[in-house]
C-alpha cells in the first residue's frame, strides 16, 4: 500500500470516528430553570448619552436590545441605583441626594427600564448599587454602620419604581463589587417585604466567591439570600461552596469585553460554559450599550455601540447576534437538560446547552466552538485548551417528539476572510429517524430550535453615517431640559450635575452632592466636574457662565473652575479655577477638592482680580496650537499667553473645588482662531512595502487617512488608505502588505477591549516581541524603543503612544504609513 492511500485512508477513518460521534438529547432529564440572559445599564454612566440621541436612532437601538426576535431580545435589565459617586464611565445621580428628599425624576435608568418594559412585558428588573450618598453613613464611608437607614434608602428606590413609573424590581443587589453584610441583608428584607415589596429577590454579592463559605456559616444570612450573584467568575474554580447553598447562581455580570467578534465570541462561548461547567443559569452582560465617551474607561465593552447622539449613527455588532442566538429561542422559566442527556462538552472542544418549555414541546439547542486565541474576555484568565472541527450526530430521545425538520441559526466569529462573515443566518435541517447531523467549525456558534419566530432584525431606514467629530461650535443654555435631568450630551465625572429651576425662574446646570459620597472608585481627591466632546481636542475655547452659593463659614475658597484637554478625571489637562475673593489659578489638573488629604496642585501661573460674591459672571479658558493659555472674567483678561503643555488632549470641563451647588448657564465650546487646519499628509512615493514610522498625532478629531488603521479581530492591523497590513517577520521595521490573516507576521496580538482605554502591548506573533517606536519616528519590533505599548483612538483610528499625557514622551505620536519626516500640508479628509 502507498504512503498516500494509507494516510488517505486514516484520514477517512478519523472523519468516520467523528461523524460516528451521537450526543443523546432526552427531555425526561431536566435540570435546573432557566433564569434568562441580561444586559446591564451603569457601573456606571455607560447609557448616558442614549436618550438625547436623534430620532429614530434612538428607537431603533432600544429596538435591538429589547424587543422580542429581533435583535438581542433581552429577557432581564440590570440597572444601577445612582449613588452620585464615580462607578466607571461616570457618575449616576441618586434619587436621594440627602436624606429628606425624594426625587424620582434624576438620571436615566427609569426611562431605560420603561423603554424596556415597553417593548417586552416579560422583561426582568434588576437594581444595584455602586455608590451611595454619604448622608447614608453619615460621613463614615460604610453604608452599612446605619443599616436602617441604608435599607430605607434602597427600598425608597424600589417603591419608587411601582409608584411613579408601573415598574416591579424583581431582584436587587447590595454593593457592586465591594462588601456585602449579613445583619443588613436581614434589615435589608424586613424593611422590603414590610414596605410591600416580598417578592423582590436579593441577590448577594455581586462580587467573588468567597459569598458562598460565609452564607454557608450563617443560615439567617443565607435564608435572607435568595440568589448567588458572581462577577466574572472562573468556569475552572472551585464551586463546590456554591453548590451546596441549594440557590441559583448567576453570573451577574459577565464580558466587559469589546463588541467585536472577539467579544461575540467571548460572550458566545460564556453563555454556554457557564451552564455546562458550573450549572449556572443566568448570564448578564456588562454593558448593555457603549453610549459614553471614549476617554471615558472601557470604550465599547458593549452589546452595540452608539456614542455619536448628533449624528444618529449607532453599530449593531456581533455581540447582538450572539445574545439572541439563546434569547430569541428560549424563555425564562423553561428548564436545562442536565449534562449527558442535551448538555455537555463536544467531544472536540467547546460546549453544548439544550433548554426546554415545560408546557409545551418546543426545544433550543445550542452549539459553540471557539478557539482558544479568540475566546478569552476581559476576565478571567483561561486556561490552555484545544478545539477541533467536527460533524455531529443528534439523537433526539422520544421525549423531544422529534419533529420532520428543525431551525439552525449559524454565526463564526473566527471567519477573517469574508467580507461579511456569517453571522445569524438561518437554515433548516432535516431529521430522520430521529436524528439530524450538524457540523461545527472553529469560530461556530449554532442554534438548532424548534422555534420558528427568529429574526435578524433590521429597519427599512439606513443607520445614519458615521460622524464621530463633536460638533462644533456649540453652545447650551440648559432652559430646554427637563427639570432633574442631566445636561445634554455632558457626562458627570464627580459629583452630579442636574437641571433644576432658580429663584428667577429659569434653569442651571446645578451640582447636586452635599457631601463625599461613599464611593466604589473615587474615594475623593478633586472637586466635581462634568464634561463633553472629544479625548482628541486640543485648542478650544470654552466659557460658561456661573453662581457661587450664598457664602457659609469657611467657603471664601469655594472656586468655580473651566477645563480644556481634561482627561476623564482631571487628573491632566488646563484648568482655570477662581474663588469668591478673586483669586485664580491656572492648573495641569483639576482644583484639590477641599478637605481632601490629597496634595494641592502647583499652579502653571495664578493672580487676583476684584471678589466675585453670589453673583453670576462669566469665565472663558482658551488654549491654542501655540500651547499659550488665555482667561477671561466677564470679558476682562485675568491671563494672556500662559505657556502651558503640548501633550494634553482631551474634553472640554465644568467644575468646582468642592461638594456645593454651583451653578451653570450659558456653556459654550468653539474652536481656537487656529489649530484647526487639515492634518498634514506625505507625498513621497512609497516604495512596494513601505515601511511604517511614528508621526505627531493629527490634532482636534482630525482623522489623517495616513495614520487610520482598523484593529481586526484577527489581530492584524488594517492600513485603511491602501487595504494594506502591518507585517514583521523579522526583527526589524514593521511594513505594509498585502493582507492574509493565516500569516503570523500579520498578527499582532493584544488585548483587544483594554486597547482602547490605555496602553497594551503589540505582541509580533512572527518575533514574539512588540511593536516598539522611538522619538525619531522609527517604528520596528525585536528590540527597544522609547515605548513598547500603544493605545487606540477609535474617533480618529489611532494609535497611539500614550493615553494620557506622558511629559517624558513630549507630543503623543501615531503609526503612520509616512515615511518618516515626509510631511507636507495637503487637504485630507475631516469627519466633520
Amino acid at each position: 500500500m502507498s504512503r498516500w492511500r494509507h494516510v488517505a485512508i486514516l484520514c477517512l477513518c478519523q472523519l468516520c470516528l467523528q461523524a460516528a460521534v451521537e450526543l443523546v438529547v432526552d427531555r425526561t432529564h431536566t435540570s435546573s430553570t432557566f433564569d434568562g440572559v441580561g444586559g446591564l445599564s451603569g457601573g456606571g454612566a455607560t447609557s448616558v448619552l442614549l436618550p438625547d440621541y436623534a430620532e429614530p436612532s434612538r428607537s431603533q437601538i432600544l429596538d435591538y436590545l429589547f424587543t422580542p426576535n429581533f435583535g438581542a431580545s433581552l429577557q432581564l435589565l440590570k440597572v444601577e441605583i445612582g449613588g452620585d459617586s464615580q462607578s466607571t464611565d461616570g457618575t449616576e445621580s441618586s434619587h436621594m441626594h440627602d436624606s429628606e428628599t425624594v426625587d424620582l425624576h434624576t438620571g436615566y435608568e427609569w426611562w431605560l427600564m420603561q423603554e424596556a418594559k415597553k417593548r417586552n412585558p416579560d422583561i426582568k428588573l434588576y437594581g444595584l448599587a455602586w455608590a451611595f450618598p454619604g448622608w447614608v453613613g453619615e460621613g463614615s464611608g460604610d453604608p452599612f454602620k446605619f443599616p436602617e437607614r441604608t435599607a430605607h434608602y434602597l427600598t425608597e428606590w424600589v417603591s419608587g419604581a411601582k409608584s411613579e413609573y408601573g415598574l416591579d424590581i424583581d431582584y436587587l443587589g447590595i454593593w457592586n463589587e465591594r462588601a456585602s453584610d449579613s445583619s443588613f441583608v436581614q434589615v435589608l428584607r424586613k424593611t422590603l417585604n414590610q414596605a410591600g415589596y416580598a417578592g423582590t429577590k436579593l441577590v448577594v454579592k455581586d462580587g467573588d466567591m468567597g459569598i458562598c463559605n460565609d452564607l454557608l456559616k450563617d443560615k439567617a444570612y443565607a435564608d435572607a439570600v435568595d440568589i448567588v450573584g458572581l462577577h466574572y467568575p472562573s468556569d475552572f474554580a472551585d464551586f463546590s461552596a456554591c453548590n451546596q447553598l441549594g440557590k441559583p447562581i448567576w453570573a451577574s455580570e459577565e464580558s466587559s469585553s469589546y463588541d467585536d467578534m472577539n467579544g461575540a465570541a467571548c460572550w458566545g462561548r460564556v453563555i454556554n460554559s457557564h451552564w455546562v461547567i458550573n450549572r449556572m443559569t443566568s448570564s448578564i452582560m456588562w454593558n448593555l450599550v457603549g453610549a459614553y465617551y471614549h476617554g471615558t474607561n472601557w470604550y465599547a465593552s458593549s452589546m452595540m455601540t452608539s456614542v455619536q447622539p448628533w449624528s444618529g449613527h449607532y453599530e449593531v455588532n456581533p455581540v447582538i447576534w450572539a445574545t439572541a442566538h439563546v434569547t430569541q429561542f428560549t424563555k425564562i422559566g423553561w428548564k436545562y437538560l442536565a449534562n449527558g442527556s442535551g448538555s455537555g462538552e463536544l467531544p472536540h472542544g467547546g460546549y453544548y446547552a439544550t433548554w426546554v418549555d415545560p408546557s409545551s414541546q418546543n426545544f433550543t439547542m445550542n452549539f459553540v466552538k471557539i478557539s482558544r486565541d479568540h475566546a478569552s474576555c476581559t476576565r478571567p484568565p483561561l486556561p490552555s485548551f484545544e478545539v477541533e472541527e467536527e460533524t455531529l450526530t443528534v439523537l433526539l430521545a422520544p421525549s423531544l417528539h422529534a419533529p420532520p425538520e428543525l431551525q439552525v441559526w449559524y454565526s463564526n466569529f473566527e471567519s477573517y476572510d469574508d467580507a461579511e462573515p456569517p453571522v445569524f443566518q438561518h437554515s433548516t435541517v432535516q431529521v430522520r429517524d430521529s436524528r439530524f447531523s450538524i457540523k461545527v467549525p472553529i469560530g461556530g456558534m449554532l442554534t438548532v430550535t424548534t422555534i420558528k419566530t427568529g429574526r435578524k432584525g433590521t429597519f427599512l431606514s439606513r443607520i445614519p453615517p458615521s460622524s464621530p467629530s463633536f460638533p462644533l461650535d456649540y453652545m447650551d443654555d440648559f432652559q430646554t431640559t427637563e427639570d432633574s435631568r442631566n445636561a445634554r450630551w455632558f457626562a458627570d465625572q464627580i459629583g452630579s450635575f442636574e437641571i433644576h429651576r432658580a429663584e428667577d425662574g429659569k434653569r442651571s446646570l446645578r451640582q447636586m452632592v452635599p457631601l463625599l459620597p461613599i464611593g466604589w472608585t473615587d474615594k475623593g481627591s478633586r472637586g466635581p466636574m462634568t464634561l463633553i466632546g472629544m479625548r482628541e481636542w486640543q485648542d478650544i475655547k470654552v466659557q460658561v457662565s456661573f453662581r457661587l452659593p450664598v457664602a457659609t463659614h469657611g467657603a471664601a475658597a469655594d472656586a468655580a473652575c473651566v477645563g480644556a484637554r481634561v482627561d476623564q478625571m482631571w487628573k491632566n489637562g488646563v484648568v482655570l479655577c477662581i474663588n469668591r475673593d478673586g483669586h485664580w489659578e491656572l492648573l495641569n489638573s483639576g482644583p484639590a477638592l477641599q478637605g481632601s488629604s490629597a496634595p494641592a496642585p502647583v499652579p502653571i501661573a495664578s493672580g487676583s482680580t476684584r471678589a466675585i460674591g453670589s453673583t453670576w459672571h462669566v469665565l472663558s479658558l482658551e488654549v491654542g496650537p501655540s500651547n499659550e493659555a488665555q482667561g477671561a472674567l466677564d470679558g476682562r483678561q485675568l491671563l494672556s499667553n500662559v505657556p502651558v503643555r503640548d501633550m494634553d488632549t482631551g474634553f472640554a470641563a465644568i467644575g468646582a473645588n468642592g461638594w456645593f451647588p454651583i451653578e451653570f448657564r450659558n456653556f459654550s465650546v468653539s474652536k481656537a482662531p487656529a489649530g484647526w487646519s487639515p492634518p498634514a499628509s506625505c507625498l513621497m512615493p512609497r516604495s512596494p512595502r513601505p515601511a511604517l514610522s511614528a508621526q505627531p498625532c493629527s490634532r482636534n478629531g482630525y482623522m489623517d487617512p495616513e495614520q487610520a488603521f482598523d484593529l481586526l479581530p484577527s489581530y492584524q492591523l488594517l492600513h485603511i488608505a491602501t487595504g494594506l497590513c502591518a507585517s514583521a517577520s523579522e526583527p526589524g521595521p514593521v511594513v505594509l502588505e498585502k493582507c492574509d490573516a493565516t500569516q503570523a507576521a500579520q498578527l499582532f496580538v493584544n488585548d483587544y477591549t483594554l486597547v482602547r482605554n490605555t496602553l497594551v502591548d503589540f505582541d509580533s506573533k512572527a518575533v514574539n516581541k512588540p511593536l516598539a517606536g522611538d522619538k525619531s519616528g522609527a517604528v520596528f519590533v525585536g528590540k527597544t524603543g522609547d515605548w513598547a505599548k500603544w493605545t487606540y483612538f477609535p474617533n480618529t483610528k489611532q494609535l497611539r503612544n500614550q493615553y494620557v499625557a506622558q511629559v517624558d514622551l513630549g507630543y503623543p505620536m501615531c503609526l503612520s504609513s509616512c515615511p518618516k519626516k515626509a510631511l507636507v500640508l495637503e487637504e485630507n479628509l475631516v469627519y466633520t
